[in-house]
């Protein structure tokens, strides 16, 4: 008989030790204790930053981000993809910074030219980025901010709508602004609006040109290369050999590898 207390005295401390080394296993592991699954945190602040326009209200209302929101529920993939259909908006940055922080960062076009086009039967403001070239519609902009933009004609595909898509071979386009806001100010300021309705950027095409309209109704036609001597030419003829009579010149084409050409109106 004593020896079956023993055993059972035995068994039963077997018992309570497994019981504690569960207790204790479950408590150390992350897989089930509570604690591995975050508790709620409320958004408290949001970082903003853009090298852009886009301002914080528009950025909230656009997101219906509200303080007080669980930061844990927020889902920022839908967030962005929502931000990166905007055409003024190249790609967002969007982080969680627990306890209380959302973070958002966005890359935004910045444009060199403007235009007014038809979408959907109603004339609008459109903007060209200065890095490819790509057409967006302008989110936060003042009338102030697109008052120094040289205004431009393109050939806009419009399918439906139009198609928000880089304009290939910008890269002259800026090359020549940057040349004429640099060495030919008073050429530039001259500028009623760019005509690039002729242009085609491909290697070598024939009848590529790049037009001029100047406020003085006078149309320059430039080729799309040597763009610092065929500005050269313009300025000469314009202040040299045209000064008298620049009103009765209608046309200047600088486009021919000679001399340039000039029709009287």
């Amino acid at each position: 008989m004593g020896k079956w207390k023993t055993f059972l005295l035995v068994f039963v401390a077997f018992g309570i030790a497994l019981v504690v080394i569960g207790v204790v296993f479950c408590k150390k592991s992350n897989t089930f204790h509570p604690s591995s699954i975050p508790s709620a945190n409320e958004l408290k602040r949001v970082i903003f930053k853009t090298n852009g326009k886009i301002t914080s209200p528009w950025l909230a209302h656009e997101l219906h981000i509200r303080k007080g929101t669980d930061l844990f529920s927020l889902d920022i993939s839908s967030m962005r993809e929502r931000l990166e259909t905007i055409s003024q908006i190249r790609n967002v940055l969007i982080e969680k910074r627990y306890p209380d922080t959302l973070y958002v960062k966005i890359n935004e076009c910045v444009p060199m030219l403007k235009l007014i086009a038809n979408v959907d039967g109603e004339k609008k403001l459109l903007l060209v980025d200065e890095e490819d070239g790509r057409i967006f519609s302008p989110i936060c902009y003042g009338r102030e901010d697109v008052l120094d933009l040289l205004p431009v004609n393109l050939n806009l595909k419009t399918k439906n709508k139009i198609q928000f898509l880089p304009q290939e071979g910008i890269s002259s386009v800026r090359e020549l602004i940057a040349i004429l806001k640099g060495e030919f100010l008073d050429i530039f300021q001259s500028i009623k609006f760019l005509d690039l309705r002729n242009y085609d950027h491909r290697q070598g095409a024939i009848w590529s040109t790049i037009g001029l309209h100047l406020k003085n109704e006078i149309v320059v036609v430039l080729k799309p290369q040597d763009f610092h001597l065929q500005l050269m030419k313009l300025d000469y003829l314009i202040n040299e050999k045209c000064q008298h009579n620049l009103h009765r010149v209608k046309k200047i084409t600088i486009s021919s590898p000679d001399n340039a050409i000039l029709e009287y109106k």
